[in-house]
């Protein structure tokens, strides 16, 4: 029998036909009206195709009249905005990769999943997380007490019954039998003295070496893009078994629980150091947002997920609920009341896109007109959906110039929001509660919002300061770069302030391991990284100071030179270089931006010469359709020719009507009585304001192929960019050359109209403008800015000379602050070391052989330091002192009786300050420290550490 199939016209588009075979009943579906359904699915397709090519904003407009019930939307329409719009697919690019595949593959093939009951799973996590934390205490006690005896096997003095277990080491994998007590509790404190760790926190039947976990962390440190997996599978090679994902699940429980109990040893020694107040890192800047470090959201995930309520995060992180405190602090953005369905769709807070329409303030309009719109971190509110996808979309990171970390949290859903950089100024000023300078992107925008907010007030006490990092400074227009960037900056000294990039470059690395992780891990996996990242920058300190005391001196040396020619030359004067700076900024704030009477002047001149245009070939078309009988007789048209002409005709006069009723509508909104003609004064000057308007235009449109030069040449050059995007770039930078070579011809041309003309550029001229923000010198068509004393090539070239070198010597005064306080950090770290191993000896033996690892390692790290800064008080020109200095709130008594470690005679050298003996003259606020004798009474302080912990038994 047959059955008929629903249509929404009530007719059959098809018939099932149902027959028996003898094994069930085989259904054919037998299609009606093939023709109508045929054109449904062409034109549902072509509606599909017309839908994946709006842009954003067309996109966003689109949804705002959904709202209203004008276009009512469909689930195949639904689909068609899960694709990135064309030329967005870098939307969600990072140095990592791989983020537009995640999208169209989680949005196109997961919109129906559902989810499963994972209560049984879960309730099993739980279990076994709660079972770990009961016993870690006991387990960072074996683990102590295995590290300071590294025996071969240790057993319980009552033994009790024998089991087995599979031990994994480098190269090798064995069952062996372990005695423990009465108690399963006891199965992994056992493996722990033994020099391993269990996969289960009871009745463990897989343990991993702890030396294999060691490995593995250093590893991993040094190289981030080394997963687990990656480490299982070599392990399994080498003891020549097949690899299966549960073997990477057993390492990664045994590696959580090595962390943890890493951490809980590094609150012991923190603890007995005295470095357990709160924020102690912070104390003893650059900022910005990654988008690498994003974490797929649980919903687009293959199969359940699994509950992990544990945190190991350190101190550093600022959590949501610190962060979401200033979600609302200047206003919200305008935004589409259309509901997407999921509440995190909808995020208050407002973005750098958005951040001119919530102020009324002049200078942040105009900071942002310029510098925001070139470096835009936040979308339309039609790419929120696709932040859907990742429930974590990155960090908001916050540096010192040296490169450690001093705060840091997750963008939740989101781009680079007000909401993260005023969270980590916030705590800046609580913490450090003095003069600090702080860079960011955009900082010439952000710094105008801060100062609106509610940390207003404590900015301006405290004498916060914001920079805009020398890199991201091209982008930005002139009048941003002499109020923001460094080098017009009092107190910046030579630093970029583009830590954050750097440390981006290496933390790329982690994305592909933690992008599907837990929260947990992934919160984990950060936190190592920066733990590691923070000794690699403590070792590189002295370096540091080396490197940046050499390029001062060596600018203050050579550049004085030539400063002092230029300025015999052009008889200028320090005075005259500051005055020149104040003339070129209040130059460049005079320089607004274009009235509404200019705009209204523009738009009504070029529909007037559309006007005209189409008023000659309308009389033109005219005559020819007048002549047409002439033409036919003389010529002997026919056919198309007599067509095309009564076409031209009639189209020449519909667009000649079209454009007058046009200027009419234009002349009675603005209350013209009289129209412009080429005799009249308006008309004139209106021409003129014309020519200026495609001569910036011209201006605008060679600056931003320039920029974007710029960025390409930069990002070929970095670590990390993959051949693929190599090879684009190089094509790009191709064609980039002869858009470019096209704009510089059209700038000419538009120079040439001006009155008087302005001289032209040549394409050397053109590439060697550094900065882009050289072209705002050119905008003003109404005078040319170069014939200004302060805008001279000669001139601005000592300016930049001067103020180079006003930097360079505040970068040595800089430094050698910092060496005396670095030297006062190694004496005092080895102090505290000293006294709390002498301390715990009796009482706590592992503990004190801990603290006796870590200090042989400071030891060597500050040997090496010594010897860098060593090496720096010996640069011609060094104006510093290899002196240690007292710091505030620390008793000077603590270093009674305590030798100085080795190293310390590497730097007693005689300097300023000092005697042949090399110790300090009279200085009552210096730290006097007696110095090691001999190289005997040296190698006694190595001795002492080496037996701590020999006969603790």
């Amino acid at each position: 029998m047959g059955t008929r199939s629903k249509s929404r016209k009530g007719l059959s588009s098809s018939v099932r036909v149902r027959a028996p075979n003898g094994f069930g009943r085989v259904v054919q579906e037998v299609r009606l009206n093939t023709q109508m359904a045929q054109r449904r699915e062409e034109i549902a397709k072509k509606r599909y195709d017309h839908l994946t090519s709006l842009t954003f904003e067309e996109r966003e407009v689109f949804f705002n009249d959904d709202a209203t019930g004008a276009t009512p939307m469909d689930v195949d329409e639904d689909l068609a905005f899960d694709h990135l719009p064309p030329g967005e697919e870098g939307f969600f690019a990072s140095n990592a990769g791989g983020e537009e595949e995640l999208c169209r593959t989680f949005f196109l093939s997961n919109n129906d999943r559902k989810r499963k009951d994972v209560r049984t799973r879960r309730d099993r996590r739980l279990l076994q997380n709660k079972e770990w934390a009961e016993q870690m205490l006991s387990l960072v006690d074996a683990f102590l007490d295995w590290q300071m005896s590294r025996s071969t096997e240790v057993h319980d003095t009552a033994q009790f019954d024998d089991w087995e277990v599979t031990t994994v080491d480098f190269f090798s994998r064995s069952r062996r039998r372990f005695n423990s007590g009465p108690s399963v509790d006891r199965a992994n404190v056992v493996l722990i003295r033994n020099g391993y760790i269990g996969s289960a926190p009871r009745s463990p039947t897989v343990a991993i070496g702890l030396q294999v976990l060691e490995a593995y962390h250093e590893m991993h440190a040094a190289c981030p893009r080394f997963s687990i997996q990656a480490q299982v599978r070599a392990l399994c090679r080498l003891h020549k078994v097949h690899y299966m994902k549960y073997l990477a699940s057993q390492f990664r429980i045994a590696y959580d629980v090595y962390l943890a109990i890493r951490r809980c040893i590094d609150v012991r020694a923190n603890a007995a150091l005295h470095r357990d107040i709160p924020n102690w890192r912070m104390k003893n800047v650059s900022m910005d947002g990654n988008q690498s470090l994003k974490l797929v959201d649980d919903h687009f995930r293959r199969g359940p997920s699994l509950a992990d309520t544990r945190s190991g995060i350190s101190d550093i992180w600022l959590n949501p609920e610190e962060v979401d405190i200033f979600k609302n602090e200047v206003g919200k953005p305008q935004q589409s009341q259309r509901n997407t369905g999921d509440a995190h769709d909808i995020d208050d807070d407002i973005d750098w896109v958005n951040i001119a329409d919530h102020t009324d303030s002049a200078d942040v309009t105009l900071s942002t007109d310029e510098c925001v719109k070139r470096w835009r971190n936040a979308g339309p509110e039609a790419r929120k959906k696709m932040f859907a996808l990742f429930a974590v979309t990155g960090v908001f990171v916050c540096l010192c110039r040296h490169g450690q970390l001093l705060a840091i949290c997750d963008m939740i859903r989101s781009g680079e929001l007000m909401k993260y950089p005023l969270a980590i100024v916030d705590k800046l000023m609580r913490v450090l509660g003095v003069t600090v300078q702080v860079a960011y992107d955009i900082a010439c925008a952000f710094m105008k919002i801060l100062e609106r907010s509610s940390l207003g007030d404590r900015v301006q006490q405290q004498g916060l300061r914001g920079i805009v990092p020398a890199f991201h400074g091209h982008a930005h227009n002139r009048l941003c770069q002499v109020d923001w960037h460094p080098l017009y900056v009092a107190g910046s000294g030579k630093e970029d302030f583009e830590g954050c990039e750097r440390v981006f470059s290496q933390s790329n690395a982690l994305a592909l391991t933690t992008r599907f992780s837990s929260p947990f891990h992934r919160h984990q996996a950060i936190d190592e990284f920066f733990k590691s990242w923070a000794f690699v920058k403590h070792a590189e300190l002295a370096n540091f100071i080396h490197n940046n005391y050499r390029q001062a001196l060596k600018i203050v040396a050579e550049d004085s030179a030539t400063l002092r020619e230029l300025c015999t030359r052009l008889k200028l004067n320090d005075e005259d270089f500051e005055q020149y700076l104040q003339e070129e900024r209040a130059y460049l704030k005079n320089l607004v931006a274009e009235s509404p009477e200019v705009a209204f002047t523009v738009e009504y001149m070029e529909a007037l010469l559309r006007l005209d245009g189409a008023f000659a070939e309308s009389e033109h078309a005219k005559r020819e359709y007048q002549n047409l009988d002439a033409r036919i007789i003389r010529e002997g048209l026919r056919g198309r020719a007599i067509t095309n002409i009564k076409t031209r005709y009639v189209t020449t006069y519909t667009r000649y009507v079209d454009l007058h009723e046009h200027v009419r509508r234009i002349e009675e909104v603005h209350g013209i009585v009289r129209r412009w003609t080429k005799d009249s004064e308006e008309y004139k000057n209106g021409l003129v304001v014309l020519t200026e308007r495609k001569y910036r235009n011209a201006i605008d449109t060679l600056e931003r192929l320039l920029l974007q030069r710029l960025l390409e040449l930069t990002k070929l050059s970095m670590s990390g960019t993959g051949y693929k995007m190599r090879e684009k770039i190089t094509k790009a930078l191709k064609t980039r050359a002869t858009a470019i070579k096209k704009a510089l011809e059209e700038y000419n041309r538009r120079a040439a109209e001006l009155n008087p003309p302005r001289p032209s550029l040549s394409w050397s001229d053109v590439v060697d403008m550094v900065s882009v923000a050289e072209f705002d010198l050119l905008r003003d068509a109404r005078q040319d800015v170069r014939l200004l004393a302060w805008a001279q090539p000669a001139q601005r070239r000592a300016m930049n000379l001067y103020f180079n070198i006003k930097r360079a010597e505040e970068e040595i005064k800089r430094l050698n602050v910092e060496i005396r306080r670095l030297l006062t950090h190694m004496v005092d770290e080895h102090v505290d070391y000293y006294r709390t191993i002498r301390d715990n000896m009796v009482p706590n033996p592992p503990l004190a052989y801990e603290l006796s690892l870590r200090w042989r390692y400071s030891n060597a790290v500050n040997t090496e330091l010594a010897y860098r800064l060593q090496q720096t008080s010996e640069l011609p020109g060094f104006t510093g002192t290899l002196r240690t200095g007292h710091r505030v709130g620390r008793s000077p008594i603590l270093a009674d009786g305590i030798l100085l470690p080795p190293w310390v005679s590497l730097q007693t050298q005689p300097t300023e300050g000092f005697d042949a003996s090399g110790n300090e003259l009279e200085d009552d606020e210096e730290l006097g420290m007696e110095g090691v004798g001999n190289e005997d009474e040296a190698n006694v302080l190595i001795d002492y550490i080496d037996r701590l912990g020999l006969h603790s038994e």
